[in-house]
C-alpha cells in the first residue's frame, strides 16, 4: 500500500487558486517493506520546506522552476536529489547531494525500482518521466510536463497509475521549432494513450489556464479520468 499526496498541482502560470496554488509535487509515502518517503519535483513555489518534509529521495523531471528548486535558489539539505546531467548544469544552484542518472537505466531508490524515460517537452530543457515500481508491484508512470512520450510502446504497457499534464483541455500548447516540437499536449491526447495501453487510473496534475478554466465541468468531458488538488492524497 502507497499514499500518493498531491503536494502542489499548478503548472508555471499567473493564474492561482485556492485548489492549485503551489507548483506540482508529488510525495509517495510507503509503509512496508519499512517507511519511506519519495518525492517527485520540487519547484520554486512549494508548500513545505524539505526540512519539514522530510523526503528520503528526490527524483527530479527537469529544470524548470517550477520542477526543479535549484535552478533559481539554494537549498541546503542532505536529502538525494536524483537528476539528469543535463539538468544539473542547467540550474544556478547545485544540490548537495546530487545522485546522477541516465535516461533508460533502470535504478533503485529505497525500495522502488526507477525507468527514466525521455519526453518531448523542452529543447533548453531537457526532461524525462519515471517509470516507478512499488514495492507491492503496482506501477506509476508520471508525466507532469510533455509533449510527447519517446517509445511509448516499452515504457507504457503494465502501468497501473498514469500521473500527467494537465496544462491543456482543448488549448493547442504545442509549438515547432525547425524538426523539434515543445511544449505540452491536450489531456484527451493523453487518455487515448492510456485507453490504448490498458491503462485504467488516469490522474493529471501541473494544470494549467486553459484546464483551470475547464475545472467545473471536467467531469462531464472526461468522466474516466481526475484532476489532482493541492493537497489531494489517494491511497492505492
Amino acid at each position: 500500500m502507497a499514499i500518493l499526496t498531491f503536494l502542489g498541482t499548478r503548472g508555471e502560470i499567473k493564474e492561482k487558486t485556492e485548489n492549485h496554488f503551489y507548483h506540482s509535487s508529488l510525495l509517495i509515502q510507503l509503509s512496508q517493506p519499512y517507511p519511506f518517503r519519495l518525492l517527485l519535483d520540487y519547484g520554486r513555489i512549494h508548500a513545505y520546506d524539505l526540512s519539514l518534509l522530510q523526503p528520503d529521495a528526490l527524483l527530479i523531471t527537469h529544470a524548470h522552476p517550477d520542477h526543479y528548486l535549484w535552478t533559481l535558489q539554494k537549498a541546503d539539505s542532505a536529502v538525494p536529489v536524483y537528476l539528469t546531467q543535463e539538468t544539473m548544469e542547467y540550474g544556478s544552484f547545485t544540490p548537495c547531494n546530487p545522485q546522477i542518472f541516465v535516461p533508460y537505466q533502470q535504478f533503485s531508490v529505497g525500495p522502488c525500482q526507477i525507468m527514466s524515460y525521455r519526453v518531448l517537452h523542452s529543447i533548453r530543457c531537457p526532461a524525462v518521466g519515471f517509470k516507478i515500481t512499488l514495492p507491492d508491484y503496482q506501477v506509476l508512470a508520471y508525466n507532469p510536463d510533455l509533449v510527447d512520450i519517446i517509445v511509448k510502446e516499452h515504457i507504457l504497457p503494465g502501468v497501473d497509475y498514469y500521473i500527467g499534464d494537465g496544462s491543456t483541455v482543448k488549448t493547442n500548447l504545442v509549438r515547432r521549432k525547425g524538426e523539434m516540437l515543445f511544449g505540452h499536449t491536450r489531456i484527451s491526447t493523453q487518455i487515448n494513450w492510456c485507453k490504448k495501453y490498458g491503462i485504467q487510473n488516469i490522474i493529471f496534475t501541473h494544470l494549467g489556464q486553459d484546464t483551470i478554466a475547464h475545472e467545473n465541468n471536467f467531469p462531464e468531458l472526461y468522466p474516466e479520468c481526475v484532476l489532482a488538488y493541492d493537497q489531494m492524497k489517494i491511497t492505492i
